[in-house]
């Protein structure tokens, strides 16, 4: 009896948690080019994230990856050495939840040097 009450608490806390977690599943709300591209998250304290830029005349900063400190935040491509490249790209913003499936946006767009157009 004790080891099925046990269980029983087990699964109640587990899935509290899910359901928690369900609830304020992280976004990405905002992509913008520009020098690089920003990104806005937010729910997504704590986990890692990265920013894939491809395109067929990439020259360096292709991919630029880190960790989310705080619930809502600003990731972006680095300022020095910046992303450079010319021509039509594809840029893939991605959160990776341990678990669960990643979230991930993509844009397509056109790079110019450092400077990037983003098209929806």
């Amino acid at each position: 009896m004790k080891k099925i009450l046990l269980c029983l608490s087990l699964f109640v806390l587990v899935s509290t948690c899910f359901v928690t977690n369900a609830m304020a599943a992280p976004q990405i709300t905002e992509i913008h080019g520009g020098y690089g591209v920003t990104a806005t998250v937010v729910n997504a304290k704590g986990l890692e994230w990265k920013i894939t830029i491809n395109g067929p005349a990439m020259i360096y900063g292709m991919k630029t990856m880190g960790i989310i400190s705080d619930k809502s935040a600003t990731i972006q491509t680095p300022m020095v050495p910046p992303a450079f490249g010319f021509g039509p790209i594809k840029v893939t913003v991605t959160i990776n939840r341990i678990i669960l499936h990643d979230i991930i946006a993509i844009r397509s767009g056109l790079i110019l040097g450092p400077f990037v157009l983003l098209v929806k």
